[in-house]
This record gives C-alpha cells, sequence and structure tokens, in this order.
C-alpha cells in the first residue's frame, strides 16, 4: 500500500489557515519560517493532535504521520521563482489584487505593481517566465517547449 504525500504549501499564510494552530503557534510558526536555515516545516497529525517539526534539509520519504509540508522554495522543474513572481502569478492566474498577493507574499504593494507594469506589452521568455530585455532575443532552438511566437501578458 502507497502512503499518502502530505499537501505541499509554497506559501505560508496557506499553510497557517488551513490548519487549525492556536495563535500562539501561528506566532512560532511565522518565527521559525523567518530563520534562514528551516527550509520545510511538517504539519503532523499523531493520536488526533497537530504538531509540526522544522527541517533544514528535506526527509526522504516524508513521515507517514505528515498531513502537510510548508516549503521555503518549491521543487520545481523551472527552479524556484521571487516572491515578486509568485505574486504576479497570483494576480495573472488566481485573481488576487496586487494588493492581496502582496500581502499574502509580505511584499509592499508597490513591487507587485511595479513587476505588472514590467510585464504589460512586453516579450516573456516561455521557459523562465521572465521579461525579454531590451536588445536580447529568444533563442527558439534552445527552448524545451516549442513557442509561438514572443509570449507577451
Amino acid at each position: 500500500m502507497t502512503q499518502p504525500q502530505p499537501a505541499m504549501y509554497s506559501l505560508l499564510e496557506g499553510f497557517l489557515s488551513d490548519f487549525p494552530w492556536s495563535d500562539n503557534m501561528r506566532h512560532k510558526l511565522r518565527v521559525t519560517a523567518d530563520r534562514d536555515d528551516v527550509k520545510f516545516i511538517l504539519a503532523c497529525k499523531t493520536d488526533g493532535k497537530l504538531t509540526a517539526s522544522a527541517y533544514t534539509r528535506q526527509p526522504k520519504p516524508w513521515p507517514n504521520y505528515a498531513v502537510a509540508v510548508w516549503c521555503r522554495h518549491p521543487v520545481t522543474d523551472a527552479g524556484s521563482k521571487s516572491k515578486t513572481q509568485q505574486a504576479v502569478e497570483l494576480v495573472e492566474k488566481r485573481g488576487l489584487t496586487p494588493h492581496a498577493a502582496a500581502k499574502q507574499l509580505g511584499l509592499s504593494a508597490s513591487a507587485v505593481y511595479r513587476a505588472l507594469d514590467r510585464v504589460q506589452e512586453r516579450t516573456i521568455c516561455p521557459c523562465c517566465r521572465q521579461v525579454v530585455r531590451d536588445g536580447f532575443e529568444i533563442d527558439e532552438s534552445v527552448l524545451k517547449i516549442p513557442s509561438d511566437g514572443p509570449a507577451s501578458s
């Protein structure tokens, strides 16, 4: 029988709000998540009690009592996204306001507005989703995925 995988969270606020943490525990988890050496926080349920454990490296495999995991830098094929890139994605794909996305990620709203302004009517790289700067071009021959022309947001 295969062990179920814990729910993965890249945003701390979702990890904190989706579980019935006490106010004191939420505060402690925020403080723990601010530490540079902490990469993962696991929400664990044993004997009906919700607890948390912090890790500096990813355990292999996840403990069987883990129900959710917050990851500082989610492991993806494209690499980690900056908080600003995550905020722009929340605005574009999930319909959040720039202010709400900024608050969720701990950014200033002006940083999100500036990032949105930078991507409007600009060529976006289909691989990394970053703005292609003036004077540079996308080399279509090295793309892993075919492009249907310049990607603009």
